[in-house]
């Protein structure tokens, strides 16, 4: 498997687990990914907010990948 693969299948997954969590477990979620992602880079806090705001705004797998991306840039 390439990386864009594993990126497509880890952002896929993501986005599937986060459109099953109840509004409490993605208030819980967003807040250990706060706390995990604090002590990161400024470049991988900026992707993993973009994914997580392609998340809540209910993005598909393309359009994630392009947040991200930009967000990164």
């Amino acid at each position: 498997m390439g990386p864009q693969e594993k990126l497509q299948q880890d952002v896929r997954k993501f986005l599937e687990v986060y459109s099953v969590l109840s509004p409490e477990g993605k208030a819980q979620f967003e807040a250990q990914m706060n706390g995990e992602v604090r002590s990161k880079d400024e470049r991988t806090k900026k992707l993993y907010y973009a994914l997580l705001q392609a998340a809540k705004d209910g993005k598909d797998i393309k359009a994630a990948i392009e947040q991200m991306n930009r967000a990164s840039n």
